[in-house]
């Protein structure tokens, strides 16, 4: 199994290109970066270090002077320890990724593996064919940017700001306390709870907000049912519209807002979905 050491008492820049299998990485407490490769081509991969940080390349094939990874190569599993606060680049093919750790600012893409971070500690963009994506957990100034094409989204806690999208993926989302825009096509948009300047919206899928508290809501659906609950004793501004869709409410009126009181403002509009508002 090769293993390569090299010494960085600064946070490095890390970019991973592997085409199966998987790689992990995980930023911590450490001037010592760690490369550890197990398969049957890991002698193959390219492990370099120069002045603007650390490499790892799975090996290419050329067909007439044109390179790409290798069709059908087999399975190479990465691991890798660095500094925290480094910042992490990835060009993966179906291999999934796992980050662990304090991470900075990082750009992921991968084709159909998963992506997986524990805690966002800095800017993150990961894009994704049909992988699915989840990020535990953003920090307060963080911005999150989440794409995949039918895989599924999860988000924890979000920090920063967030703008996530899919084409025919599912996205559930525990903790918008920030400006969260999200959009889907097909897929489902489940949120736990939306208390911060939220834009939701779905195609033929389904929207739910399970409990919203304050911010100003926008949501809007075509085919799909949206679904909202406000928090009870919250004031509420609401401005709701569907086409030939229906419209059920059990809101209580609350009244206008005290000076420095938490309020919600919810704008819902669905073309032949019905639109569900209820107290929680």
């Amino acid at each position: 199994m090769p293993e390569h050491h090299f010494e960085t008492p600064e946070p490095v820049e890390l970019f991973v290109e592997v085409g199966r299998g998987s790689v992990r990485v995980d930023a911590t407490q450490t001037t010592t970066t760690t490369v550890s490769i197990t398969g049957s081509h890991a002698d193959d991969v390219s492990v370099q270090q120069s002045a603007t940080g650390i490499s790892v390349v799975g090996p290419r094939q050329g067909l007439g002077g044109l390179g790409g990874l290798l069709s059908g190569e087999p399975r190479l599993d990465v691991v890798v320890t660095l500094p925290a606060h480094s910042r992490l680049v990835t060009r993966l093919g179906s291999a999934d990724l796992r980050v662990t750790g304090d991470l900075g600012a990082s750009k992921l893409k991968g084709g159909s593996g998963d992506i997986a971070v524990a805690l966002a500690a800095g800017p993150l963009v990961a894009q994704t064919g049909s992988g699915d994506i989840s990020v535990d957990r953003s920090t307060e100034g963080a911005h999150v940017k989440l794409q995949s094409g039918s895989g599924d989204v999860v988000v924890g806690t979000l920090g920063g700001a967030a703008s996530i999208s899919t084409g025919s993926g599912d996205v559930r989302i525990g903790d918008a306390a920030v400006t969260t825009v999200v959009k889907t096509g097909s897929g489902d948009l489940l949120v736990d709870r939306a208390s911060a300047d939220t834009s939701f919206t779905t195609g033929s899928g389904d929207l739910q907000v399970r409990e919203a508290s304050r911010g100003r809501i926008v949501t809007k659906g075509a085919s799909g049912e949206v679904q909202i609950g406000v928090r009870a004793g919250v004031p509420v501004w609401t401005d709701v519209h569907t086409a030939s869709g229906r419209i059920r409410s059990t809101l209580q009126g609350a009244g206008q807002p005290a000076p420095g009181q938490d309020h919600l403002e919810l704008r819902a509009t669905t073309v032949s979905g019905d639109i569900v508002l209820t107290e929680v």
